[in-house]
């Protein structure tokens, strides 16, 4: 890895011979910037920090740890398996050839080696990892903007739609709660979007802080989020039971006072719940289904929670009564 000071291409030379090192590394400058490591163990002890080299270059033969050792340990740890690995050697059978590429070798270059190849060679690797990278962090951009929104980093509807209709994912019971803001438009046309942005943020950090990390939350848009709760316990009644304590949960934090620039503002939210199972309908019906107990929670005065289904509400109400 470069520093912002240096925009030099660094290549780790890895070789028990000296003069070897001295012969790469003259060929090499003043384009790229050579350390080196006369054995595989050292190369190994000097890889375990974070800066790290663009390109190595590596020799076979050498003792107590050869180069496919190495090439090994390289193409086995996360950190280093990314790295393009360029071996250089005297051996010259196609059996070596053939197993240093089956290891991971980028390249295979025979020694001696002509310098104006070797650089050519070089920055070749170089640049191709440089746009495999480039290629890389553009993927992660589209995919952030695909799938992720963009205000609060939370999975979008598009995401959690993906999730929910994975085939495994729906085997046990499992709860959707809708869950809309109560009086956000309010907020936001008194306190202004910046404000109304840092709410949601902050609503959006509370309802992660409040379920496990097999579940799931999303913001499908303005100030609607969905939690799914999955794996949840049977039968029926004892799962409903933890959906509405997860619920509850979710109240009570986001009843909290919520601090901006101007001081402590109260926000809170109707959420509505459905249950399933793997034969109760589509992902969609069941957003439907919570959005219209969603709904139900609005009219029964905000700042509620209601199930779809009638009969689980009553049971669920009677319980909260008795608790």
């Amino acid at each position: 890895m470069n520093t912002p000071h240096d925009t030099k291409a660094r290549i780790l030379i890895i070789d028990d011979s000296p003069a070897n090192i001295h012969i790469m590394a003259r060929a090499l400058a003043p384009e790229f910037s050579c350390e080196f490591a006369l054995s595989g163990p050292k190369a190994l002890a000097r890889l375990h920090g974070d800066d790290l080299p663009n390109l190595i270059l590596l020799d076979l033969m050498m003792p107590t740890m050869d180069g496919y050792e190495v090439l090994q340990h390289l193409k086995g740890d996360l950190r280093t398996h990314q790295i393009p690995v360029v071996v250089i050697t005297a051996n010259n059978d196609p059996e070596s050839e053939t197993l240093a590429l089956l290891a991971g070798a980028a390249d295979f270059i025979q020694k001696p080696a002509n310098p104006h190849v070797l650089r050519l060679r070089v920055g070749t690797h170089i640049l191709l990892r440089e746009r495999e990278e480039a290629l890389r962090r553009i993927n992660e951009e589209v995919r952030q903007l695909a799938f992720y929104d963009q205000l609060t980093g939370l999975p979008n509807r598009r995401l959690l739609l993906d999730r929910l209709e994975q085939p495994n994912r729906r085997q046990d019971f499992g709860a959707l709660m809708f869950i809309d803001l109560d009086d956000f438009k309010a907020f936001n046309d008194t306190l202004g979007h910046a404000a109304g942005d840092l709410l949601l943020q902050e609503v959006a950090r509370r309802l992660t802080g409040c379920v496990r990390r097999s579940d799931s939350v999303a913001r499908l848009g303005g100030d609607e989020f969905v939690v799914a709760l999955e794996n949840l316990s049977r039968p029926l009644d004892v799962a409903a039971a933890q959906a509405g304590l997860v619920g509850g949960k979710i109240q009570a934090a986001l009843n909290q006072p919520y601090r901006l620039a101007d001081g402590d503002h109260l926000c809170s939210a109707s959420i509505g719940v459905v249950m399933f199972d793997q034969d109760q309908g589509t992902v969609q019906s069941l957003l439907e289904c919570a959005d219209i107990a969603m709904y139900r929670a609005k009219a029964a005065g905000r700042n509620t929670l209601r199930f779809f289904d009638p009969d689980l509400e009553a049971r669920f109400a009677a319980v909260a009564i008795r608790t």
